[in-house]
């Protein structure tokens, strides 16, 4: 053989042995992609790679049953405690009485008039909490006191409550004025109730009017009888009234709110919802007398027009002993130019 044939001869082999990497690269990116297999015995077997372990998670241990027991117990407890401490202090906010202070600009009065007002006192029983009640007026320095109804309830069995209420309040000087509320009408002791007020120098205004004077200047006060019980006449009590002049109005129900603006009144007051008795917060009050729910006017100042209806949560209660965000209340109205 030449020596050129064998030159051929080993590039040949030369180009064999550097072709076979490629073979092999080849074979290893297919063993990759497919898996590998084997005979045993005559048998195919695959040679798969191990699944990867599943990544630890971490789950919230359940409670054990001997746990349950425990905490339904405190959950009990719990729920005791806060319902213990409400009735404590819805029955506190029954007996503690406080003064509340409202005001009303006018310039129909020359200077401030104070007017201190008395509502739904239900023949409130503790000697004590009467006490209190009439020292709060007599800080209050009024001009005037106006009791808007509801002195007595209609199963009345004793005046004794109003006779300790009223013979406080004429030690204080200022003149005391009366309207009935649906209570007072229905009670059997009706009639004695107007005995009493008189006795203590009441003036008792039934759908009529009167002119008042003072350091405030001059105004008419109109007594509206109740229009829950179906009495109650606005156009008679204020038949004769000057047209000018400020003219304020006591009644007992807020059912009268529709007739102030028409009959041209400035401010009234009256009281009968007491507030709900239970309110709630941002709700307010849940039910009222007459089986209103969630009634729209339950407490505090209305406007219809020209006229404003205060209406007063007041002092005792019915039905359940019970006032919750609703204490009792003696109410002060400053009503002038300079409130």
């Amino acid at each position: 053989m030449s020596s050129g044939a064998k030159l051929r001869t080993t590039q040949s082999a030369a180009k064999s042995s550097q072709a076979k990497p490629r073979a092999s690269q080849s074979s290893a990116k297919a063993s990759q992609a497919k898996p590998r297999t084997g005979r045993v015995s005559g048998v195919a077997v695959g040679t798969r790679r191990p699944p990867a372990k599943p990544t630890a998670t971490r789950h919230r241990r359940r409670p054990t049953p001997r746990r349950w027991p425990r905490r339904l117990a405190l959950t009990l407890v719990i729920a005791f405690a806060l319902g213990a401490a409400t009735l404590v202090r819805a029955d506190w906010e029954v007996h503690n009485t406080f003064l509340n202070t409202t005001s009303h600009r006018t310039d129909e009065l020359s200077s401030e008039l104070r007017v201190v007002q008395l509502t739904d006192f239900h023949n409130i029983p503790r000697p004590a909490q009467v006490r209190d009640i009439v020292e709060l007026v007599r800080g209050a320095d009024p001009d005037l006191i106006a009791i808007t109804g509801d002195l007595i309830n209609t199963n009345n069995r004793t005046l004794d409550p109003v006779r300790r209420l009223l013979d406080g309040l004429s030690g204080i000087d200022a003149p005391r004025y009366y309207v009935d509320g649906n209570h007072d009408h229905w009670s059997a002791d009706h009639a004695k109730l107007h005995e009493l007020l008189e006795r203590f120098g009441v003036t008792i205004l039934t759908d009529a009017n009167t002119q008042v004077s003072g350091d405030f200047g001059r105004l008419s006060l109109i007594g509206v009888d109740d229009y829950f019980s179906g009495n109650g006449d606005i156009d008679a009590a204020v038949a004769g009234l000057p047209e000018k002049g400020f003219r304020l109005v006591l009644t007992h129900s807020p059912e009268i709110f529709g007739e102030l603006d028409r009959t041209n009144i400035d401010y009234a007051m009256c009281g009968h919802t007491h507030g709900g008795q239970i309110r709630l917060p941002l709700i307010g009050a849940i039910y009222q007398p007459g089986g209103n729910w969630f009634p729209k006017v339950s407490k505090g100042a209305y406007v219809d027009g020209g006229a404003t209806l205060f209406v007063d949560s007041g002092l005792g209660v019915t039905g359940p002993k019970l006032r919750l965000f609703n204490q009792s209340q003696v109410t002060l109205h400053r009503i002038g130019p300079d409130v």
